[in-house]
């Protein structure tokens, strides 16, 4: 039964004593996002994660606004982002 989408929601909370991130969520993307970095895995079902995790995760928590770019500035990031792999390529 999925969730419905004004009531799914992340939760995540670093324990001090542990110094490890718990995540709780039911948000299909970060289900996604955090699968895959869990080290203990509390409860997985296909609406659900929770657990901790890995020793090695390196990543971070962010809350911020999307940026709202204008069809010009895709247009100049998306160019961009082609030299740079173009010159990984090549390099």
């Amino acid at each position: 039964m999925a969730i419905p989408r004004n009531e799914q929601e992340t939760v995540a909370n670093f324990d001090v004593e542990v110094g490890k991130w718990h995540i709780d969520t039911t948000y299909p993307p970060h289900i996604r996002k955090y699968r895959s970095s869990m080290g203990k895995i509390e409860e997985e079902t296909q609406d659900r994660l929770s657990g901790w995790l890995a020793d090695d995760y390196s990543g971070s928590f962010t809350a911020r606004k999307r940026r709202e770019l204008t069809d010009e500035q895709r247009a100049e990031i998306s160019q961009r982002m082609k030299r740079v792999s173009a010159s990984k390529t090549q390099g």
